[in-house]
This record gives C-alpha cells, structure tokens and sequence, in this order.
C-alpha cells in the first residue's frame, strides 16, 4: 500500500515492513531483559524461540488444511518456488511466506511453548508476554502500511479508504467489481487502527497492573484473555475467511483459546512459577 507514494517508482514497503518489526523486536527485548536474566536463561530462551518459530510455520498450514485449501496452495507455492531465476522472484516467494504468518498464531503457539511443551519454560513466562501487547501494536503499524488485515466494507464512523493499487482496491475489483484496482477502494472498517490503540490500551492496564504490584499470573492472564478479548472483537470487522460454520475464523479459534488459558493462569497457576530468579 504504501509504494503508492512513490508511484510504484520504489518499493517503500520493502524497507518499512523490515524496520518496524525491528523496532518492535527491540522493544519487546528491551522489557524483556528487565525480568529475565539473559545469560543464566540463554539455552532456555533459545529453545523457546526455536520452538514458537517452527510452531508458527506450522500454524498457517494447519489453517489452510482446516479451510480444505492444503493441495492448492502446495501447488500454487512449488509453481513459485519453480520460477525463481532472480532476486525479485525470491523476494515475491518471500513475501508470500512472510504472509502466512500469524501474531495471533505466533502467540498461540509461543503460550504451547511455554506452559506445556518445554520443561521450566514457564519460568519465563511473566517476561515474554508481559510487554508482547506493544510488540504486537508495534507490528501491527505495518499492517497499516501494507494495506493487509484490512476490515470489511463499511461505511460509518471512522471508516478509511485505501489509496489505489492497495491490497484492498485489488480485493474490492475481484469481490464488489471496483472500477479498476488503481482506484481508491471502497470505505472499510479501520480494523488495522482498531488493533494498534486496543494493544495499547491494554500494554496500558497491564503496566499498571505491574506498578501497583498486582501478582503476576494476574497480569498474564489479563494480557492472554485481553488479548484474545480484543482481537475476538474486532476479528468480526476484518474481512478473513471464515472457517468454523461461516462464523469464526480461524483467528477467533485461537483468541478463544488465549481467552480460556488467560482465565486457567488467573485461577490456576502460582505468581512464583512465572517469573525467573535474578
């Protein structure tokens, strides 16, 4: 989307895209290292990471085999794979890919990871997800910029419009017979703006909560089931496929789940088990 300010003449998304989730790695660390020792917890991080990264790879060809569209998108990906001759062919694949990854379903897995898969992960639970709303508000700026995660058409309070040649003006020519995708597409939900100031206000409560001393499985409970809460809502705007009787999509199957775990560490799982000793 944002290549329009050039005219196409240079690939804005491809620079912006890499820098704003650098920038929300950065911060997510930065908070991070506050809570957790990073020399003494080094491999335990490590597996972690390893861990949740092959867990997200995974995720989307779950999705994908759940809505029946596994073999076509096998065929479509080694079709891709099979015309790559160049380094733009390599960053269009790449892109792709990229697109099939999930930060819901980075957090779902990443919550797998660390209270059932790997032994005294759990540990460092309290400093992973404590300040994960700010990455995903962070990462979520360059959905904006993107155009992707877009909302449905919607034409009431604070709807915006996509500028031509966006992901949205090419979906609204194929499914509402827009003019041309090099039009301005139709007005949407702002769901990419909605996600951005909700993770916000919740990063927000969640600080609080952790000023004012409020145990920590309650403040990581709050963040899973604020999360999923938030995300559930706003899912329903978000023009996404709808894989669970044409009412949830697979989004809202996994925030659902972040819901019921946010609630189980409320009520379930000691303070002391979620943070790592200095």
């Amino acid at each position: 989307m944002i290549n329009w300010l050039t005219y196409g003449l240079v690939p804005v998304s491809d620079y912006t895209g890499p820098f704003v989730f650098s920038v929300a790695v950065v911060v997510w660390f930065l908070i991070l290292k506050k809570y957790i020792p990073i020399k003494q917890n080094f491999a335990l991080l490590t597996k972690v990471a390893a861990a949740s990264f092959a867990g997200a790879v995974l995720t989307p060809l779950i999705m994908i085999m759940i809505q029946g569209d596994l073999i076509p998108f096998f065929k479509q990906t080694f079709e891709k794979i099979g015309v790559i001759n160049d380094w733009q062919s390599f960053k269009r694949l790449a892109y792709v890919a990229n697109k099939g990854f999930s930060i819901t379903g980075g957090l779902t897995i990443l919550v797998i990871v660390l209270f059932f898969i790997i032994d005294k992960a759990k540990k460092l639970s309290f400093g992973i997800l404590y300040p994960f709303p700010l990455f995903a508000a962070i990462t979520r700026i360059n959905c904006l910029l993107e155009g992707c995660c877009f909302g449905r058409r919607y034409e009431g309070p604070l709807a915006i419009v996509f500028p031509p040649g966006s992901p949205v003006s090419r979906f609204h020519k194929r499914r509402y017979g827009l003019v041309s995708m090099f039009e301005r597409s139709f007005p949407v939900f702002p769901s990419q703006i909605s996600i951005i100031f909700s993770m916000l206000l919740l990063f927000s409560i969640l600080f609080l909560m952790n000023k004012f001393k409020v145990r920590k499985n309650i403040i990581v409970g709050t963040m899973l089931a604020g999360y999923g809460f938030f995300n559930f809502l706003i899912e329903i705007f978000r023009q996404e496929t709808r894989v669970i009787g044409n009412y949830l999509t697979s989004g809202q199957v996994m925030e659902i789940f972040l819901i019921i775990i946010g609630f189980y560490i409320i009520f379930k799982i000691d303070e002391k088990s979620l943070v790592a000793k200095k």
